[in-house]
């Protein structure tokens, strides 16, 4: 993988529209950095971010305001996005079942 991508290059690895990554971005759910030019940079963390942003709405049903009360509430458990992706990921069958 690379360093840093774009917002096309991001939007086409996971595959999503552009549009949603802004929205997100709007919603302070990520804070990609800025090249000189004001283009935002997406390091790998922004696109474990975005995608485990994208599992919780696509796949898990919850809007945005869930998905940072998620993500609020793993920081308070100290658990990285990788690993509560990860988790998501393992338990995506019994949590939605169970909803």
């Amino acid at each position: 993988m690379k360093d840093k991508y774009s917002i096309g290059e991001v939007a086409k690895i996971l595959k999503l529209h552009e549009q949603t990554i802004r929205d997100y971005e709007r919603q302070h759910l990520l804070k990609p950095s800025r090249s000189p030019k004001g283009r935002r940079i997406f390091v790998n963390s922004d696109i474990t971010r975005i995608s485990l942003i994208a599992t919780l709405t696509q796949e898990m049903g919850l809007n945005l305001a869930g998905v940072n009360i998620v993500i609020s509430l793993s920081k308070n458990f100290k658990m990285s996005d990788d690993e509560l992706l990860d988790y998501i990921i393992d338990h995506k069958n019994s949590l939605v079942l169970n909803h």
